[in-house]
C-alpha cells in the first residue's frame, strides 16, 4: 500500500505524457524514486520531457492520491499497476502503457482471451450503427472479447450488441473511471460493469481534458489482438485508434461503405491500403481460425520417459516427428525458446526475437490450441 500511494500519485499527475511518466519509472526505478526526485534529475533522466512536464511533477502533494485511493476501496475500484503481476500484459509492451489502469468490475482474461475492439465514428449513420451492433454481437457469440470506447456511435452499438449477445466486454474511458460520458450512456455503463469491466488510466474524481480521449485510443488498441474499424471518415477519432494499432503491431480491419459514403471513406482507405474487410464477426475470427489452425489442428500425441539417474521431478519430453508442422513461423520460434517451465513473457520475448505484440499474439493462440500453459505472474510453459 505505501508503495501504491506513489502510482496513484503519478497517475494523478495531469499535464505529464504517459510515455515520459513510464520512461521515468523506468529510468529512476519506481513511481517513489520519480516522486523524491529533484527537476534537475528529472531533466537529467529522461531526455525527452519538458520543462513544463518536470514542473508538474514538482507538485508532491499525496492529498489527490489519498482521495482516489479512498474512492477506490468505497466504490470498489482494483488499481493495476504496472509493477503488478496481473497488469495486461500486451498493454505492458506498447511504448506508452499507462503507469496505473483503475478497473471497476471483473476485467476479462486479456493476455488469455481473443480481445478484439469494435470502433468507429461518433456520428455513425443507421448502416454504421447497424454493422457495429452485428459485429459485436458475432463476436461475443464467437468467444470474443469486445473492447470499446463507449462513446456514442459506433462505440456504443458494437458494446450493445456484445452485451446482448452475453459477451464479456471491456469499456476503456477517455475520463476518471467514475465519470460518466456522455451522462445519456449510464445505462450502458452500468450493464458493462455488471458483464465485464470498466478500464480508465485516470483516477475517480479526477479532472479531464478533450486530448485526453485521444490517449485512451491506444490502450484500446493496446489490450486488443486486432482492431475492426465500423465506419469512420478520414479525419477522426477512429483513424486515431488505427495509427495506434499500426505502431502497436496490431491486426486491422474494416468494414467497407459506399464509395462515395463521407462516413465510410476512412474504411474504404483502409482497405485499399491493405486492411482486411469484414462484414460480420466471422469474417474477423475465421482470419485467426485460419493463420492459426486452432479449430482443425489436435494436441500433437507424446510420450514421456524418465531417466532413473537424475532426480525424479526432472521430466524429459520427446515429440513426434513433425509435431510443429503447419504452425505460422512466430509460434515455431515462440515454442522453440520456451527451454524451460515458468518462462516469463519478457524472456520469451527477448529469447524470439520477435516484437512484443508477435510474441503475445502466437502464445495466446498456442494457448488456444493446448500448446502452452500459462501460470502466475505472465509466466508460460510449453507443453511438449
Amino acid at each position: 500500500m505505501a508503495r501504491l500511494k506513489y502510482w496513484v500519485w503519478l497517475s494523478c499527475v495531469s499535464g505529464v505524457r504517459p510515455l515520459i511518466k513510464y520512461r521515468l519509472t523506468e529510468a529512476l526505478g519506481g513511481p517513489e524514486a520519480v516522486f523524491f526526485a529533484s527537476r534537475e534529475q528529472l531533466l537529467a533522466a529522461e531526455s525527452r520531457i519538458q520543462p513544463r512536464e518536470a514542473d508538474k511533477l514538482m507538485d508532491k502533494s499525496l492529498e489527490d492520491a489519498s482521495r482516489a485511493l479512498a474512492r477506490c476501496q468505497e466504490k470498489g475500484i482494483a488499481i493495476v499497476t504496472l509493477q503488478d503481476a496481473d497488469y495486461p500484459e500486451r498493454l505492458r509492451h506498447i511504448p506508452d502503457p499507462p503507469a496505473a489502469l483503475y478497473v471497476w468490475g471483473t476485467m476479462p482474461p486479456v493476455d488469455e482471451g481473443l480481445l478484439l475492439a469494435v470502433v468507429g465514428t461518433r456520428k455513425a449513420t443507421p448502416y454504421g450503427l447497424r454493422m457495429a451492433e452485428r459485429l459485436g454481437a458475432d463476436i461475443a457469440r464467437g468467444g470474443g472479447i469486445v473492447a470499446s470506447g463507449l462513446a456514442e456511435g459506433c462505440d456504443a452499438a458494437a458494446m450493445d450488441g456484445a452485451l446482448r449477445a452475453g459477451g464479456k466486454v471491456i469499456g476503456v474511458l477517455g475520463t476518471a473511471i467514475d465519470q460518466v460520458y456522455p451522462a445519456k450512456n449510464r445505462p450502458l455503463f452500468d450493464q458493462t460493469r455488471a458483464q465485464g469491466a470498466l478500464v480508465s488510466e485516470y483516477p475517480p474524481g479526477m479532472r479531464t481534458f478533450a486530448g485526453d480521449f485521444k490517449q485512451r485510443n491506444r490502450i484500446i488498441t493496446g489490450l486488443s489482438l486486432g482492431v475492426v474499424v465500423v465506419e469512420a471518415p478520414r479525419r477522426s477519432g477512429a483513424m486515431v485508434t488505427v495509427a495506434h494499432a499500426l505502431e502497436q503491431g496490431r491486426d486491422v480491419y474494416a468494414v467497407p461503405g459506399n464509395a462515395d459514403a463521407y462516413a465510410s471513406a476512412g474504411c474504404n482507405d483502409l482497405i485499399g491500403q491493405g486492411a482486411v474487410p469484414v462484414t460480420r464477426g466471422s469474417d474477423v475470427l475465421r482470419a485467426y481460425e485460419s493463420r492459426n489452425d486452432l479449430l482443425r489442428q489436435e494436441p500433437a500425441k507424446i510420450h514421456i520417459k524418465k531417466e532413473i539417474d537424475k532426480p525424479k521431478d526432472i521430466v524429459y519430453i520427446d515429440h513426434v516427428a513433425d509435431s510443429l508442422d503447419g504452425l505460422p513461423e512466430s509460434q515455431r520460434k515462440v515454442l522453440s525458446v520456451m527451454t524451460r517451465p515458468d518462462m516469463h513473457a519478457d524472456d520469451i520475448i527477448a529469447a524470439s526475437g520477435l516484437s512484443a505484440p508477435e510474441t503475445l499474439a502466437a502464445l495466446t493462440m498456442l494457448q488456444v490450441a493446448g500448446r502452452v500453459s500459462v501460470g502466475t505472474g505472465k509466466r508460460y510453459t510449453r507443453k511438449f
